[in-house]
């Protein structure tokens, strides 16, 4: 280091980048004078440590020894690259792993926002070269630069009028454009709802998505038609999306591939991750293989089947007869976000609600309440919970209960700000006491009834406690009945065998919400019963009465 520094010393910073390009390939070194002034003042081993960044740039920091095996997977795919892309760098593991792994490269192009990262990964490449001097190095271009502000055009032109062999390779953000934007973070997107959801969908944070998710479909759309393939490691829910939008999007990537990995182990973080492979200047595939990362061993392979998205393709085609639209529509229970004033224990004779206060109120307002964890321990005519429920169905006019239900209305107003401060905007312009979830379906006596969280799915039937329909909560889902015998039938198909299959194969453990309305709805249990020989009403609904407001 000391050669280098008597060498660039006297000189212009543009003459200090030809010498330090001639001993490591990194182009452009220093971007102005004060750069490698500063530089030279700080020299060897007196530059400071950088710490990682995780809230500001929702980056953790890939092991050398993870992205080395990230390389050599890559390099058995796809061959060895030519030019390397790694679009949020970092400290710069894969830069530093493809110098390794990968030979004769031509150039490498990492982009990184944090400053400090690229002084450090600079640095690096600097002390290997000067320690490890080779004869040709590839030509190494590191931009201290925001990916979504960042022109990737001029690289990917290059790379196809050289027929180059491109290797996108790397790491992305694994955090939300709204928690990126609640740490005020820069590195975010343009705002965009880039699903095109509409209404209440956009309202309650469907058009959330992985900062991820967009670089890589930023990169897919660029880089499909050059040779070479893609290795990033990501979410397991970004690589489903990624595949479903597959089915809209042909991008002409095949071999699609996801290898399990220990984020726990490799990161720290609780969270279930992959490694995502594609080739590019494929025929589009549909669907994906899983692997495990560390013993290359298959374990299913998912995807669409005709114009299903399934997670298990095998499993799927014996059972997808029973895949359909259902007759019977699941709903949503009660979403209400005020449970320190509207869910209410039962103690000495007394209701109490969340504050610790003694709720004296109409009785013919409060019912029995389940919610996800009370489903797994349901002991016949037990609920630990009860709800108040100020309206019939949404959109009530809860004013009448100062005439019908004095008490409740007296209770409801007292804690007039804890209904007025939900955030929510799915209340604002509803009546000050509205909840949503509630119709006519949510007073049967008869449910059949099931948590959307629990990964092990279950579905129970409960009926009346002291006469009174039993809720459930909007982390649930229901069907309603009139006739137990139906209910019993209907319970009886859906804990099938047939249907414990197709949920198997539809159902991804790893989501947020293992089970979803729009799977339900899914479940042909009028298909199922008649090939059972089921008692049941096989028309039970027409098109005009399953509308529900969509909550999830």
């Amino acid at each position: 280091m000391n050669t280098l520094l008597k060498k660039i010393r006297g000189v212009c910073y543009t003459d200090a980048n030809f010498i330090i390009k001639q001993l490591s390939g990194i182009v452009d070194y220093f971007s102005s004078e004060n750069e490698k002034s500063e530089f030279v003042y700080l020299h060897e081993g007196k530059s400071n440590l950088v710490c990682e960044d995780r809230v500001s740039y929702g980056d953790w920091q890939t092991p050398i020894a993870l992205a080395e095996k990230v390389c050599d997977i890559h390099l058995s795919k796809y061959g060895s690259p030519d030019i390397v892309i790694e679009p949020t760098c970092g400290l710069g593991a894969f830069v530093l792993s493809a110098l390794i792994k990968f030979q004769n490269i031509k150039e490498i192009h990492a982009i990184e926002i944090n400053r400090q990262y690229t002084i450090e990964l600079k640095l690096k490449l600097l002390l290997d070269a000067l320690n490890t001097p080779l004869q040709s190095r590839p030509d190494i271009y590191i931009y201290n630069a925001n990916f979504f502000e960042f022109n990737f055009t001029p690289i990917i032109e290059k790379c196809k009028q050289m027929s180059w062999n491109m290797a996108v390779i790397g790491n992305p953000p694994w955090v939300t454009n709204s928690r990126q934007g609640k740490n005020n973070s820069l590195n975010v997107p343009s705002k965009s709802n880039i699903y095109g959801l509409k209404g209440i969908d956009a309202i309650t944070g469907k058009s959330n998505f992985d900062i991820s998710e967009f670089i890589t479909l930023q990169l897919l759309h660029l880089s499909q038609l050059n040779s070479g393939g893609i290795s990033f490691l990501l979410k397991n829910s970004v690589i489903r999306n990624i595949l479903v939008k597959q089915n809209s999007e042909e991008f002409h990537i095949g071999n699609i591939e996801q290898r399990l990995i220990d984020a726990s182990s490799e990161f720290n973080v609780s969270v279930d991750a992959s490694c995502f492979f594609a080739q590019f200047d494929c025929s589009p595939s549909f669907t994906c293989k899983v692997l495990d990362f560390y013993t290359n061993s298959y374990i299913r392979e998912y995807g669409w089947v005709n114009k299903s998205f399934v997670s298990d393709t095998k499993l799927y085609r014996d059972v997808s007869k029973y895949d359909s639209v259902s007759s019977y529509v699941w709903r949503s229970g009660i979403k209400h976000d005020c449970a320190s004033v509207l869910e209410l224990t039962f103690s000495d004779g007394s209701y109490i609600n969340g504050l610790g206060e003694i709720v004296n109120i109409e009785d013919d307002l409060i019912y029995p309440l389940l919610k996800s964890s009370d489903i797994y321990n349901y002991g016949d005519k037990i609920c630990r919970k009860f709800i108040i429920v100020p309206q019939r169905k949404t959109g009530d006019d809860t004013s009448v209960l100062k005439y019908s239900h004095p008490l409740a209305y007296a209770y409801l107003s007292k804690h007039e700000y804890a209904f007025s401060s939900r955030k929510s905007s799915i209340y604002k312009g509803k009546d000050r006491f509205s909840i949503f979830g509630i119709g006519d379906y949510s007073f049967k006596p008869y449910k059949i009834v099931v948590s959307s969280l629990y990964k092990t799915i279950k579905f129970i039937l409960v009926s009346q406690l002291d006469e009174k329909p039993i809720m459930v909560d909007d982390t649930c889902y229901q069907l309603d009945f009139d006739n137990l015998e139906e209910a019993n039938n209907i319970l009886s198909a859906i804990n099938s065998k047939e249907i414990n299959y197709l949920l198997q194969s539809l159902v991804f453990k790893d989501a947020k919400r293992v089970v979803t309305k729009s799977l339900l709805m899914r479940l042909d249990l009028v298909q199922l019963s008649i090939d059972k020989g089921l008692k049941i009403k096989t028309q039970r609904f027409d098109n005009g009465m399953c509308h529900q407001l969509s909550l999830f």
